[in-house]
């Protein structure tokens, strides 16, 4: 079962470097409003997930699974809040680091259809964030 888990969170890394490449081609056509969008959602669906998913597979280790989860969500918010200005990364920021804090308590309760449905709550939102981009 942990396997599982861990590949799951493979997918997470996964699907969050393919939609910032598709984002990073296209970031002129980003602006502040849906920047601070795409930064915000993207860590915070990230934190919680992730979390959710790591402190259910490892409830023992929790103070662990809350560092790790933290600083995954704030390093999405880096990423995705760097692409239009300070602002912006600030705000990734700190949603990633308040999903991340909270994550790991869901995960701790969670039961296996939560994780599928934070799961499904990754690619959709990630999914959203790419059509949501106007050419």
């Amino acid at each position: 079962m942990s396997i599982l888990m861990l590949l799951i969170l493979c997918s997470f890394i996964i699907v969050t470097l393919i939609s910032y490449r598709f984002l990073y081609r296209i970031k002129e056509l980003i602006g502040y409003h849906f920047g601070m969008n795409v930064a915000m959602l993207s860590s915070g669906v990230i934190g919680i997930a992730a979390g959710t998913v790591l402190g259910y597979t490892f409830p023992a280790h929790y103070t662990m699974i809350t560092i790790v989860a933290t600083l995954f969500a704030m390093a999405v918010g880096v990423l995705f809040g760097s692409l239009v200005d300070y602002q912006t990364l600030l705000s990734g920021v700190t949603s990633g680091l308040m999903a991340g804090i909270m994550g790991p308590m869901i995960g701790v309760v969670a039961d296996f259809g939560l994780i599928a449905f934070c799961t499904i709550l990754v690619y959709l939102s990630f999914g959203l964030i790419c059509f949501s981009v106007r050419s």
